[in-house]
């Protein structure tokens, strides 16, 4: 066992009512979803072979701008 972990689940707080617990188990749902829905759409947006080309065109001329540098031709 590692020096942070637990054996038992954590206590849960006692100052909250039924109704108040499921609010916030609720709404900690909806964020999830909406962060899943993110993710997919970044994965999506990178997966897109445009975007790919943009980026390694981009990444070309990065280097060849270091080697013209490095070379002392600019």
């Amino acid at each position: 066992m590692g020096l942070f972990s637990a054996r038992r689940r954590l206590a849960q707080p006692s100052g909250l009512t039924p109704a108040v617990g499921a609010v916030i188990q609720n709404t900690g749902r909806e964020v999830a979803a909406r962060l899943g829905k993110a993710r997919l759409a970044a994965i999506a947006g990178t997966n897109d072979p445009r975007v790919v080309a943009i980026l390694l065109v981009a990444a070309a001329v990065a280097l060849g701008l270091e080697m013209a540098a490095s070379f002392h031709v600019i």
